[in-house]
């Protein structure tokens, strides 16, 4: 059976739980990874999607996406376009990008385009391996809950 919109709905007092708990927890550990600055997380992670864009990295294994192995040209992306993306006020993001050059986890290149670095993939692997622990606890909820017992009575007449 195939978790959807309805399925997740009628399994959402067993999913619900787990997923918070679980991304508290994320949370909590990126916030640790990146001195408190949630803001300067997203930053990296907006750009990180368009350094590994989606077609470019289906079918990578953990190991080569962490070696941010590449198929292609990344997408450009600049502090407007994160920005405008995001909602993160320009000057934010520029301070965020100025803080994440200097960390060396991010690097500007040709016409101001940023992309994700290898030692930012170094850097975070713990943090992306939390995601992949949050990941691995909402997947296992949701194929427990769609396998597992008979759904709670409805409430609908």
């Amino acid at each position: 059976m195939n978790l959807d919109q309805d399925s997740l709905k009628a399994h959402f007092g067993r999913i619900w739980p787990i997923h918070n708990n679980a991304f508290c927890d994320l949370l909590v550990t990126l916030r640790r990874h990146f001195d408190g600055d949630l803001d300067r997380m997203l930053v990296l992670a907006i750009i990180g999607s368009r350094t590994l864009k989606d077609d470019s990295i289906e079918g990578l294994c953990y190991e080569h996406f962490m070696r941010l192995e590449r198929r292609g040209e990344p997408a450009p992306i600049n502090v407007q376009s994160i920005a405008d993306h995001s909602g993160i006020p320009r000057e934010t993001v520029r301070r965020k990008v100025k803080e994440l050059l200097h960390t060396g986890w991010i690097i500007r290149r040709d016409k101001g385009f940023l992309i994700a670095s290898n030692k930012a993939a170094a850097d975070l692997a713990p943090a992306t391996e939390a995601t992949m622990h949050y990941l691995l606890t909402v997947v296992t909820a949701c194929n427990e809950a769609m396998a597992g017992a008979p759904l709670p009575p409805s409430s609908e007449p």
